[in-house]
């Protein structure tokens, strides 16, 4: 299929559907709690500097910046087959143009399915490590979003979409220290997707076919050819919200594990605690623990159970530069983890085994009650300051509401959080 085959699909999406308006609220909602978690963190407000002293203190640096600063705190939604993070890209391309909100919906749900049909067409998890779906899709996120916000033509959209994926590829290695290139380049690939969309409206011409069989194979050893099969209007639906500052792949157990907690257990009378995770999610969750390293303290299951049973407030700690107690990391020690391939699902489902005082107790994640989505995004509202938290909480009625000035004023709180005069200490 070429571009305009796709964005045709994009383009059935109906922004006043009022489903689709919910799902788009409560995602732009968790992105900008996200990014006011973000500003608050040291290696976030780096980001946000770079982007307002190399840029025009503009909208499109903005945009961008809060892009890199809400990617960074690896608390934003996921689609967990692909890998894509739209929410990341979507939601400030299309805030910074949109100006209704009908448009605001249709162009945050079309960058969700343009994000998530690259990411699978790339190869999703197989693609791992060499190619980031990611990273991959981004630019295709942010110039379907910002086009769309901007109400462009089917042909101008159509070509936003193909020159921003000119020249992508979803590699950045595996940069290290901090602040990290590995945030840096998802606000430049958002920045570009942007300036994409503007070229089209200037009716600056690309390739349509640039996503021919051809070009989607050579981006990854496990990529295949994009089909119509790969775009899903309602992929935003698919995009689960994370409660927790944690790699994807450990999520389901660390629900396990708290369920459990909430029957009784006594943290300081655990012998152990097994986990098993489906074959694609252990590896990552079983890397070696590097405490001075912010990410390895995300992914690093152990550790976070331990947060999870001695310090739970730190579950939504972005910034991590606070060192952990002894008693965590001793908790971390009694975690193993094992592959276990009768865990199917897209979902990544988890089973945790825990003995305590001889007596073994088990938890599934997830279950078939689930954890309802609101009841999430209100508790990570409530983690923020309460300055911010109020904030947020007016904006989700206002959003719900479908009030007229509701997206204005996301744009307005987009532009703050990422401003200089935002208080660190307030977001943090």
């Amino acid at each position: 299929m070429n571009a305009g085959d796709l964005v045709s699909i994009l383009l059935t999406i109906d922004g006043a559907d009022e489903s689709l308006r919910d799902l788009v609220n409560s995602h732009t909602v968790d992105a900008l709690v996200c990014l006011a978690a973000g500003a608050g963190a040291t290696e976030g407000s780096s980001l946000l500097a770079f982007y307002r002293e190399t840029g025009a203190r503009d909208a499109l640096s903005s945009a961008a910046g809060a892009s890199a600063a809400i990617r960074f705190t690896e608390w934003d939604a996921i689609h967990v087959p692909s890998c894509a993070t739209p929410d990341a890209m979507a939601v400030p391309a299309a805030l910074i143009f949109a100006q209704d909100h009908a448009v605001y919906v249709k162009a945050v749900a079309a960058g969700h399915a343009v994000g998530v049909a690259l990411s699978e067409a790339v190869g999703g998890v197989s693609a791992l490590p060499e190619t980031w779906p990611g990273l991959f899709a981004a630019p295709a996120v942010a110039a379907v979003s910002a086009a769309i916000a901007l109400s462009l033509s089917d042909e101008q959209v159509a070509q936003a979409l193909v020159l921003s994926m000119a020249g992508s590829s979803g590699r950045n290695g595996r940069p290290s220290g901090m602040p990290s290139a590995r945030w840096l380049v998802i606000g430049e690939a958002v920045l570009k997707g942007i300036r994409a969309a503007l070229a089209a409206k200037a009716d600056i011409k690309g390739d349509l076919e640039l996503l021919s069989p051809g070009w989607m194979k050579g981006q990854a050893a496990a990529a295949v050819a994009l089909e119509p099969a790969h775009v899903d209007p309602l992929a935003i639906a698919r995009v689960g919200m994370k409660p927790f500052v944690s790699a994807r792949q450990g999520v389901n157990a660390i629900q396990a594990f708290r369920h459990l907690l909430e029957k009784g257990v006594d943290p300081g009378a655990v012998d152990s605690v097994e986990v098993f995770l489906p074959p694609v999610a252990a590896p990552v969750a079983s890397r070696p623990l590097m405490a001075e390293d912010r990410l390895s303290t995300i992914a690093h299951l152990g550790l976070q159970l331990g947060i999870a049973a001695l310090e739970p407030a730190r579950l939504t700690d972005v910034d991590r530069s606070r060192p952990f107690n002894a008693e965590v990391l001793a908790f971390a020690e009694l975690v193993t983890i094992t592959a276990d391939e009768t865990l199917a699902g897209e979902g990544w489902p988890a089973r945790v085994v825990l003995t305590e005082k001889g007596q073994t107790r088990e938890g599934i994640w997830p279950q078939a009650c689930g954890e309802d989505a609101q009841a999430m995004l209100g508790r990570k509202i409530e983690s923020l300051p309460a300055k911010t938290a109020r904030h947020l909480q007016r904006l989700e009625a206002a959003l719900a509401d479908a009030d007229a000035a509701a997206v204005q004023e996301a744009r307005s709180l987009l532009m703050e959080l990422t401003d200089a005069s935002f208080p660190r200490s307030e977001a943090a």
